[in-house]
């Protein structure tokens, strides 16, 4: 393409390639670079031409995520040689992504970007695991990336009785969620389940409680699920 080009900001939810909107889909079979933090979104990024660059900048065995201020510069450069970028996004990119400050950061240096919202982690995870609300709960979601900082959410505030709470955690240990959790008053008894690749080959749910979160068992991309949610119906 002649002229500047442009950056989406695509969200690819749980990671499972039939869950993409179709103006998803369709940016990325126009893509000329995917810009992809996990390899949990390779099924997705596998719609984007066979041709097309694609730069992984999210956390590989040992080496860590890229800061967010070498991503920017990564898709400002592809932007300023006039190509097509989709910069992929998990999860949700509301809740917990880096998207914002993406967005914030490339605006600023005028570079065009659109963004694509899709089906969200926080509400396919516990569906896609069988999993629904109690009618009447109230659900609450929390970017569990912020855990490590008691100040940074208002546990006393969302750990209601009766409420559910829906955590897209990042690296963090189980038991410093569960001890954030206790703290605001939360029983050690509250059911939890963690739901690790949700919509995708290898799928798991592990059901437990909040006092026996199991240590090492939360890794990026999971989503833990805190509350009243009962046994629904499983997608097939």
């Amino acid at each position: 393409m002649s002229g500047p080009g442009v950056v989406h900001l695509v969200a690819a939810g749980p990671g499972d390639p039939q869950l993409l909107t179709r103006r998803a889909a369709r940016l990325l079979g126009e893509a000329d670079v995917v810009v992809a933090d996990l390899h949990a979104t390779e099924a997705v990024a596998a719609l984007a031409p066979a041709d097309a660059e694609r730069c992984h900048v999210g956390p590989d065995g040992d080496e860590p995520a890229w800061p967010t201020e070498r991503v920017v510069d990564l898709l400002a450069a592809r932007a300023a040689a006039g190509r097509r970028i989709v910069r992929l996004e998990e999860g949700d990119v509301f809740v917990a992504s880096t998207a914002g400050t993406e967005l914030t950061a490339l605006r600023r240096r005028g570079v065009e970007v659109t963004v694509t919202p899709g089906v969200s982690a926080a509400t396919a995870a516990p569906l896609l695991s069988g999993m629904v609300p109690v009618p009447g709960t109230t659900v609450t979601f929390v970017a569990g990336d912020r855990t490590d900082d008691p100040a940074a959410v208002p546990w006393q505030a969302i750990a209601e009785p009766g409420a559910a709470l829906v955590l897209l955690v990042g690296d963090e240990e189980p038991d410093e969620v569960a001890d954030r959790l206790t703290a605001a008053g939360v029983a050690t008894s509250t059911p939890a389940t963690i739901v690790r690749r949700a919509g995708r080959p290898g799928a798991r749910a592990v059901r437990t409680d909040v006092g026996r979160l199991p240590a090492g068992t939360v890794r990026h991309p999971s989503t833990v699920v805190v509350g009243p949610l009962r046994p629904g119906v499983r997608r097939r």
